[in-house]
């Protein structure tokens, strides 16, 4: 961050940055309601009784249920980086790694669930079963007690911070909070120098010309938008806040033909694995302001993992990167 410190220091230093909404499937979700956070952030219940049994009671979504006080294996699908934020030990998985993944060696270690079945979780002898889904509960319990945690309603944080609490590492997972929210004060302070005064920021990856997802995809929660738009605060472009808030969606598909009038002043380009952008290509593309005058911040695909997830471990890493690619554009 050396080199941006420099232009905050000579820059005139702005008013503080509006807060944006960018979670995962909607720009109207700017934080969790009251009655959801007060309801699961308090819910763990730790009588002496209970402690010296070996478990502790859990108020979830589904009603109580009981949790080893030290769970030893853990099976997780989506929620695989706020559960290893918190240092329990997944024996099994269920969903997509990529090597970018900040605790990718972590999930090698566990056995990959090919179909999240009754079965396949059996075998690997789970203590404890964490996922998003209240399907689950009736499929896995019977085979050890499954943890339901809200998707939309509660922040990656909050979630790491429920976790721990539910199984004695909320010491844990605190730690790797703080470690983000020292490192998004540090960024803030960057973004508030003359170089991004109210500039706005899109998101955008080509799924090509033709196909079903023809087009290219504009992102506000996956892709790095949770971090972007939700935890910094930055600015939508207006046409694309507008084409958002008329469809109530965060993500969709813009023609190629129109696509341009969609893209910010700062433009996080996300590329995918093994293939060239056709857009990129065309002379559109070039005559983009942001682009002309070298305000890309492109991820390349082999990051795609990093960029993946928002639970607290990849939002760390995806802010490292946006830093160093800020770094790279101002220097």
């Amino acid at each position: 961050m050396k080199k941006i410190s420099k232009i905050v220091i000579s820059a005139v230093m702005c008013m503080a940055m509006l807060l944006a909404t960018g979670c995962q499937s909607s720009v109207a979700q700017t934080q969790e309601p009251e009655s959801v956070i007060s309801q699961t952030s308090t819910a763990v219940e730790t009588p002496v009784q209970e402690e010296e049994s070996g478990t502790r009671t859990v108020s979830t979504v589904m009603g109580d249920i009981e949790v080893p006080v030290n769970p030893q294996r853990v099976v997780v699908n989506w929620y695989i980086g706020e559960v290893l934020a918190t240092g329990l030990n997944v024996v099994g998985y269920y969903c997509w790694a990529q090597e970018s993944m900040p605790f990718y060696d972590q999930m090698m270690a566990a056995t990959k669930i090919e179909n999240w079945q009754q079965e396949e979780v059996m075998a690997l002898d789970p203590d404890l079963i964490i996922t998003y889904s209240k399907d689950d509960f009736e499929t896995f319990s019977k085979v050890a007690p499954v943890f339901i945690l809200d998707e939309e309603n509660i922040s990656s944080l909050e979630r790491s911070r429920i976790i721990g609490e539910a199984t004695g590492t909320l010491a844990t997972a605190e730690k790797n909070i703080a470690t983000f929210e020292t490192n998004l004060a540090n960024a803030k302070e960057i973004l508030r120098s003359e170089a991004f005064e109210g500039k706005t920021f899109s998101i955008m990856e080509d799924w090509g010309s033709t196909g079903e997802w023809s087009g290219l995809s504009y992102e506000t929660g996956s892709r790095g938008g949770t971090l972007v738009y939700r935890y910094l605060g930055l600015r939508y472009p207006d046409k694309l806040m507008e084409l958002i808030e008329s469809t109530g969606e965060g993500r969709g598909t813009l023609s190629y033909e129109v696509a341009h009038e969609y893209f910010g002043d700062y433009i996080l380009w996300c590329r995918q694995e093994g293939t060239e952008s056709e857009y990129a290509k065309t002379d559109i593309w070039q005559s983009i302001p942001a682009v002309a005058e070298g305000r890309v911040l492109e991820i390349p695909g082999k990051y795609q993992g990093m960029f993946y997830y928002d639970d607290v471990l990849s939002l760390t890493a995806q802010l490292d990167y946006l830093v160093d690619a800020l770094n790279a554009l101002v220097s």
